[in-house]
């Protein structure tokens, strides 16, 4: 029996030992134990509580464990949207807060929570980026630093508002570069930990992309979240038209929420309804050096379903926001 001493820095060191061991390849227990010249006992506990805290560790066939760093994308889901008296169902969106960086607008992140409450919105869509993570190029950007410390600051300052749940997707980056960086996956994190603060109103979809099925009457339409990646087109359109073109037959959604690109547009290639989301930070440094625009703002979509569930109409209404300074000059 090893003294408590011995066995509390052995726990406390086992992760990162058994982290770095599976990140060269995958092991079994037995092989961990002699790697870390642990216990088999002791090496199944930590890699369990590894697990439990959502990093990455799955078990192959052949018994072995090895560490992902890329997450597996996409999942599927089904909801009813509440219909109105005039047969108009509503949600709401927003994508690429950013929380943590010098500028996020908190400012029109919450005055979109309000019109989606006095609209009656109950739920409302996330296309990713609601933290900004930790990169090399937007460390001079950042108020918030750490992984828990920007989830949550993020909990403490993303709007609650009575009734409305918002669902929620994961980009592979900003975000993402902490679930490249520790293989967690930091979405089902995101969620977890935003639980055990008390925010049982952020619901976490799936990562970089969500299908989600408008149940009405016999029948469906699909929306599908999305967090692409690239840089931005010379025309706004662009690349929704080439993320559209390149679905096979047979999977293209009919609402597609394109979120990434900080813009606000909406098309129809291919007969998909494409709504870029736009974002609530203003324009960063690497967005000037990049030369990109940042549409500052969020959506209100109404769509009515026949009885068989098809689409028979949509309105996106965008709701535009400018930046601090333009409010300083025209109402203060």
């Amino acid at each position: 029996m090893k003294p408590a001493e011995l066995l509390e820095m052995e726990l406390h060191v086992l992760p990162t030992l058994i982290r770095k061991h599976l990140r060269r390849g995958a092991m079994s227990i037995a092989e961990l134990s002699d790697a870390c010249n642990s216990s088999a006992g002791l090496v199944r506990r930590v890699v369990g509580e590894l697990q439990a805290a959502h990093v990455n560790i799955k078990q192959r066939p052949d018994k072995r464990y090895h560490l992902i760093v890329e997450l597996e994308p996409g999942g599927r889901s089904h909801t009813t949207l509440k219909a109105r008296s005039d047969g108009w169902q509503l949600f709401g969106v927003t994508s690429d807060n950013h929380l943590g960086n010098k500028n996020e607008r908190l400012d029109v992140l919450h005055k979109l929570y309000d019109i989606f409450e006095q609209e009656g919105v109950a739920t409302v869509y996330n296309a990713g980026n609601m933290i900004d993570g930790e990169c090399r190029f937007n460390k001079n950007d950042l108020r918030i630093f750490g992984m828990d410390s920007q989830i949550d600051y993020l909990g403490e300052n993303f709007p609650q508002r009575k009734g409305i749940a918002t669902y929620f997707i994961t980009g592979d980056d900003h975000e993402g570069w902490y679930a490249q960086r520790e293989a967690i996956n930091i979405g089902e994190h995101m969620e977890d930990r935003l639980r055990r603060g008390g925010r049982t109103d952020l619901i976490y979809l799936s990562n970089v992309e969500h299908d989600v099925e408008f149940r009405h009457g016999s029948g469906f339409i699909v929306c599908r979240i999305m967090h692409p990646g690239g840089g931005s087109s010379y025309a706004y359109s662009y690349t929704s038209q080439k993320t559209v073109e390149s679905f096979q037959g047979g999977e293209k959604p009919h609402i597609l929420l394109n979120g990434h690109f900080h813009k606000h547009d909406t098309c129809s290639p291919r007969g998909v309804v494409v709504i870029q989301t736009g974002c609530t930070e203003d324009q960063t440094t690497f967005m000037r050096k990049k030369r990109l625009e940042a549409h500052v703002g969020g959506h209100l979509v109404w769509v009515k379903q026949s009885a068989n569930g098809a689409l028979e109409r949509l309105r996106d209404e965008w709701i535009p926001f400018y930046d601090r300074g333009y409010y300083k000059r025209s109402f203060e």
